[in-house]
């Protein structure tokens, strides 16, 4: 019995069409390539989730190269695990350019506090970002880190340019709660650990009605995660479009 490749043209074939056009040949050199990429993106990634969005991005640079009329003419794969590699040491060198904003004020220069300070941010920003689900991390970086239009980012996520800017939308939403989420210490109490799950969600007034009661309620009668709760208000103040959550 034949391979389920048996019935696949070559490479060079399906990067010939599409170059002309046929985005359906993407999904053809995914379902060959993306086995043996996954194997590489061992090398660099640790975790199951991290190769698969590590795969993902690859395939998103190669073939927007090659539907733009660039990249190889023939074997993909040699391809691939270049850019791949290349990804990698990029992703090192510029893992803080995600921003939690569309733009970072900037001071003629800065003191050494307040440097201290956009350094410490930066580090949250890139530790919230790396709990985030791939599809999200992906939309970010190209259109926050990259500057991809949606118009750009919709065929390598097969979405409508609608679609990827109401993605980008929940994803960068996600991310200021995940900024606020990794700032809320351990609880040492079992009875507080639930409640400081959900605060980061629940002081951007992210939760269902019930869920948030059940997190104000907690807080109204626990000194220690009120105390926690008004310092992630207070930061969450400072991220665009945040009503203040507490009151008095």
């Amino acid at each position: 019995m034949g391979s389920v490749d048996d019935d696949v043209p070559p490479d060079a074939v399906l990067l010939a069409a599409l170059r002309a056009g046929d985005l359906g040949a993407s999904g053809l050199l995914f379902r060959r390539h993306a086995d043996a990429l996954r194997r590489t993106a061992r090398a660099w990634a640790n975790q199951p989730a991290e190769r698969d969005d590590l795969v993902a991005e690859t395939f998103a640079r190669v073939l927007a190269v090659v539907h733009a009329g660039g990249g190889p003419e023939g074997d993909l794969r040699p391809y691939l695990v270049v850019t791949m590699r290349n990804l990698v040491s990029r992703w090192g060198r510029q893992g803080s350019r995600v921003e939690l904003c569309e733009t970072v004020p900037e001071t003629a220069a800065r003191g050494a506090e307040e440097l201290a300070l956009h350094r410490s941010n930066e580090k949250l920003v890139w530790t919230a970002y790396c709990t985030l689900p791939g599809r999200w991390r992906t939309v970010l970086w190209r259109t926050e880190a990259e500057g991809d239009t949606p118009t750009e980012v919709a065929p390598l996520l097969g979405l409508t340019p609608n679609s990827v800017a109401a993605l980008a939308m929940r994803a960068r939403e996600g991310l200021r709660q995940a900024y606020l989420q990794v700032q809320v210490p351990d609880a040492e109490e079992p009875v507080c650990r639930e409640p400081r799950r959900r605060m980061g969600a629940w002081v951007r007034g992210a939760l269902s009605p019930r869920r948030a009661s059940a997190v104000a309620d907690h807080i109204a009668g626990c000194g220690s995660c009120r105390t926690v709760a008004t310092g992630l208000d207070e930061a969450n103040r400072e991220l665009p479009g945040s009503p203040a959550r507490l009151t008095g």
